[in-house]
């Protein structure tokens, strides 16, 4: 029974293979760029009692929310905490400790900031907390043991030869979840596939963008781009996107199917590289670390043997 099951479900253990250290990083820099970006736009004084944030505020009247309302010292604390956390998940020091600090503030600023980016990015959190030897390729640790740029780039050998750890079969599974559920989600909104979505969400960042000249914000895009894309006759606009709200239901449903086979693996990371930029112009600010993280996950679809001979390749 047991060969049986090992047959059918090739994975083994906890240890981290070269994939995940590499995904390691990747998320690291992503969560990097995500809390400076919340920095610069004052997260830091999300809690303030004198005066009273309007988030706070909003936070203590919200009877939808799950509420943990900490007091300005104690925000300030778990908000240093989680810096520290991500600069030594990203170098993988005190990897599992580090990974559970993140994981856990980014369910503490869901409850007051509702973006299911955060949520995403603290659930690619929680498999390092119960890998082991994340810290062996790609670290602080190993540049300093390393003799030469080369072989601090090149991985070690895989623990368990061909076949993943449950961590990294654990982001595999989210990332099926991720993209199905949300070609579905679109799939069956009239809204969406009517091209409505995309023509609203632009209509409205045009008209922030001209009621704020000088605030910070998203949005870019050049004259001509809002003229026949966002401010044009609704109608008119929405015909515009149907077709690219389309393809990305038709991207998002075939990119775990594409990225599962390392035949078409090529194909798929391609595809997903392109639909995150798309996605990433839309709102940098908000979507550069959930695209980064995303795409950061292509590299466990691979077997790490697979993985480790196309670093081999490329260095």
């Amino acid at each position: 029974m047991h060969d049986l099951l090992a047959a059918a479900l090739p994975v083994h253990g906890t240890t981290a293979g070269p994939p995940l250290c590499a995904f390691r990083v990747v998320l690291g820099t992503a969560l990097l760029w995500k809390i400076t970006a919340d920095h610069v736009f004052g997260m830091a004084r999300f809690f303030d009692l004198r005066p009273k944030s309007l988030l706070r505020w909003r936070y203590e009247h919200d009877e939808m929310a799950v509420r943990l309302l900490l007091s300005p010292a104690a925000f300030r604390i778990f908000y240093g905490a989680r810096a520290v956390a991500v600069l030594c998940l990203l170098s993988g020091i005190l990897v599992p400790l580090a990974a559970g600090v993140v994981a856990a503030w980014c369910m503490f600023e869901f409850t007051f900031d509702r973006k299911f980016n955060t949520l995403f990015l603290g659930m690619l959190c929680l498999p390092f907390v119960v890998a082991s030897g994340a810290d062996a390729y790609l670290s602080l640790q190993s540049l300093l043991d390393a003799s030469s740029p080369g072989a601090f780039v090149r991985p070690p050998p895989t623990p368990h030869g061909t076949s993943p750890s449950w961590p990294q079969a654990a982001v595999v599974v989210l990332m099926f979840q991720v993209y199905w559920s949300s070609a579905w989600l679109k799939a069956v909104s009239r809204q969406f596939t009517s091209g409505d979505a995309l023509q609203k969400t632009f209509e409205q960042l045009a008209v922030v963008r001209a009621e704020a000249p000088d605030a910070p914000r998203d949005y870019y895009f050049p004259g001509w781009f809002t003229r026949r894309l966002a401010t044009a006759d609704p109608a008119v606009v929405a015909r515009r996107w149907r077709l690219p709200s389309l393809a990305v239901i038709g991207v998002e449903a075939a990119l775990p199917l594409l990225l599962v086979f390392p035949v078409t693996w090529p194909a798929g990371a391609l595809a997903g590289v392109l639909l995150h930029a798309a996605f990433t112009t839309i709102l940098p600010k908000r979507l550069v670390p959930f695209g980064l993280a995303a795409v950061g996950t292509y590299t466990l679809f691979l077997p790490p043997h697979t993985f480790v001979t196309l670093i081999e390749a490329l260095t």
